[in-house]
């Protein structure tokens, strides 16, 4: 629940950074960039080998793609016009996606008390993103929203692997994160031909110092402390409370978005919030 809650502050830091006029791409590619730094430097301080095996090598590898590949199709999606109740809808499908793969993949077993928790978080999701009020939509738009909720899935599932393995664990998150860095440029490149929208792919460096102190900001607190707490944990729960237990990132959002941001909220999206924490408490209780 920590590592949510600090995962929350992602869509402040990138609220702030739109505002800003810092572009979705460069927001992902610097914010596991200067986060490299941040691991090594500690790695260092504390005398831990930062090798790995090939066979490792090509996990971490294929992990930071998928990682990459979670921000290239939401943002893809947000360029095609789908809107963002819609896509932060299929996004956080996760939970359900989770459970069949840690069913299948990993043996997990879904009680009934998970199954109703995967239902109570995904109904949370519903009233948060209210998409009841969306009239106009795009189904390609929809499709790679649904890809990346299942690739964000994935990932949960690889990072529970990579958990129980014998390396370090900032040692894992270093390498997995180089790799999210060098697929994010092409991913990138990529989504910027779906849409002109400056918001989407620009990149500049001529930024104030403001905006980097954010960006380095946004590389400690979630992409390096948050995902601490998320591998230390994730070795010792199931990966199906865990699809559970991480909409708390969503609803932290929210709540940091009215005491940061001064955002109104409904009762709709209390009432979301409230289904989600009484679908991690199940899943906690299980």
């Amino acid at each position: 629940m920590i590592a949510g809650s600090i995962f929350g502050t992602i869509s402040i830091f990138s609220a702030l950074l739109r505002d800003q006029g810092v572009s979705s791409f460069q927001q992902a590619f610097f914010r596991s960039f200067f986060a490299l730094p941040l691991i090594l430097f500690i790695c260092r301080l504390c005398a831990i080998d930062m090798t790995v095996s090939k066979n490792h090598l090509f996990h971490y590898m294929l992990l930071g793609m998928i990682m990459a590949g979670v921000g290239f199709f939401e943002n893809t999606a947000v360029a095609l016009g789908t809107p963002v109740a819609v896509v932060v809808l299929l996004l956080y499908t996760q939970p359900i996606w989770t459970a069949l793969f840690g069913t299948l993949f990993l043996h997990e077993f879904l009680n009934h008390r998970k199954h109703i928790a995967v239902i109570m978080a995904f109904g949370g999701i519903l009233f948060i993103s209210r998409v009841w009020d969306i009239t106009l939509t795009s189904y390609l738009g929809m499709l790679l929203a649904l890809i990346s909720g299942i690739l964000l899935s994935l990932e949960f599932i690889m990072i529970k692997n990579l958990s129980v393995q014998s390396h370090h664990f900032l040692v894992s998150i270093f390498w997995f994160y180089v790799f999210r860095t060098v697929f994010t440029v092409p991913l990138g490149i990529l989504s910027g031909l779906f849409s002109d929208n400056a918001l989407i792919s620009q990149v500049t460096l001529s930024l104030p110092a403001k905006e980097w102190m954010t960006l380095f900001l946004f590389a400690l607190l979630p992409m390096v402390l948050g995902m601490v707490f998320f591998y230390r944990s994730v070795k010792y729960v199931s990966i199906i409370s865990t699809g559970v237990i991480m909409l708390m990132e969503p609803v932290s959002g929210v709540i940091y978005g009215v005491i940061i941001l001064g955002e109104m909220i409904d009762w709709f999206i209390v009432a979301g919030g409230i289904l989600i924490l009484l679908g991690s408490v199940l899943v906690i209780k299980s």
